[in-house]
């Protein structure tokens, strides 16, 4: 195991109605804020007028900034920045999913920072400060409630960059199931695969000879998001599957997962972030279409990955019996294949809406991130065929 820092920064309020307490422990953060959101989502739930209620009733002041997208812009966070200065905040709150709270460490860094925005996401400059963040997570799946991670996309280069620091974890984090109830199974689908990359990418990369804790955490976690995910679109309102979906999302991606592990790397994320990027599909959509794409391009040299992810957390039975290994795995490719449409994910770059990809550009940004995120070991070629792969 190789050596690590790990720190937690993050107090967690989880369970039914948690939402009440929201006034008394963001008052502790300071006592006027910028309340950042996406569309209607969360005025439609309710959980607009209760957060508003709640910060009335302790006394803060608000500043509002909603309009988010599913892949925040780097011009919408500019923009939040500005309020954040011009209104001397104290303090940000993210109310919704990952890309809410993703673009309110944007402007709690931004804010803090006298260096051009981009800069921080494009790794010229560092941050040295950050506001607090206060976060109340609608959509679980990439554990930003509890990360270090922020990640947007510049409209004009395309380029979709995650900004990383440990000031930017949220200082508390609100998780309510019952928020989660109205979100469309499609999407809970793409969020609770989201997670389950989270820790697949390690699990498959990891180049350890023994990591029996890794690979029982990630085994454990993702069969849970599975099973959970399959009781929801049985039972949209299944408490116990949406809380368990929940803190799953927390601790898929929250530095514990790949805590030491030896070789472990996001492939799939360095070329899922072009895709949508470029062409503003959902995250976890993309990465759907990605992952078994990735399979089968490195079916031969994870072969054994594979086979373990099929016993262990497809339940895939007598996998011994086939011809070799590589048989084996794209077996078990074929069965991931057919979860993921049985679930409402897509399984190609078609179905995500996109007929004609420009393979040349889509190498560009993944060379990119290839440099950014130390993944190396693909050529030119190999990333076209692994775009191609995902056609």
């Amino acid at each position: 195991m190789l050596n690590f820092d790990y720190q937690s920064g993050t107090k967690v309020i989880f369970g039914k109605g948690v939402i009440d307490r929201l006034g008394e422990e963001a008052l502790e953060l300071g006592r006027r804020a910028l309340l950042v959101y996406g569309r209607e989502s969360i005025k439609k739930s309710g959980l607009y007028d209760r957060i508003c209620r709640q910060l009335q009733s302790a006394g803060i002041e608000w500043v509002e900034h909603g309009g988010v997208s599913a892949n925040p812009m780097i011009s919408h966070v500019q923009a939040g920045v500005d309020k954040a200065r011009e209104s001397s905040v104290d303090f940000i709150i993210g109310a919704g999913g990952g890309s809410v709270i993703d673009e309110s460490k944007g402007i709690a860094a931004g804010a803090a920072n006298d260096v051009p925005l981009w800069d921080l996401y494009s790794k010229k400059a560092v941050p040295a400060a950050a506001l607090p963040v206060l976060a109340v997570q609608t959509l679980p799946a990439t554990s930003s409630e509890t990360n270090q991670v922020g990640v947007a996309t510049n409209e004009e280069t395309k380029e979709k960059f995650g900004l990383r620091h440990p000031l930017l974890v949220p200082a508390k984090a609100f998780m309510d199931p019952e928020l989660t109830f109205t979100i469309p199974l499609k999407y809970t689908a793409y969020a609770g695969f989201d997670m389950m990359s989270h820790m697949l990418e390690g699990y498959f990369t990891s180049t350890a000879d023994f990591a029996p804790v890794h690979d029982g955490f990630a085994e454990g976690l993702v069969k849970a998001v599975k099973l959970s995910l399959e009781r929801v679109l049985q039972n949209p309102e299944d408490y116990d599957a949406r809380a368990s979906i929940m803190w799953a999302g927390t601790l898929a991606w929250n530095g514990i997962a790949n805590a030491g592990l030896e070789g472990a790397k996001i492939p799939c994320h360095m070329f899922e972030h072009p895709l949508s990027g470029l062409y503003n599909v959902a995250h976890g959509a993309g990465l759907a279409v990605v992952m078994p794409a990735w399979l089968e391009f490195k079916k031969n040299d994870v072969a054994a990955r594979i086979i373990s992810f099929g016993e262990k957390i497809l339940d895939m039975k007598n996998l011994s019996d086939a011809a070799d290994d590589t048989a084996a795995a794209g077996l078990v490719i074929a069965e991931f294949r057919s979860w993921l449409k049985s679930i409402g994910c897509p399984g190609t770059l078609g179905e995500l809406g996109i007929e004609n990809p420009d393979m040349n550009e889509l190498v560009k940004h993944a060379e990119i991130l290839s440099g950014q995120w130390n993944i190396d070991g693909y050529s030119k070629k190999d990333m076209a065929e692994v775009y191609r792969l995902c056609l």
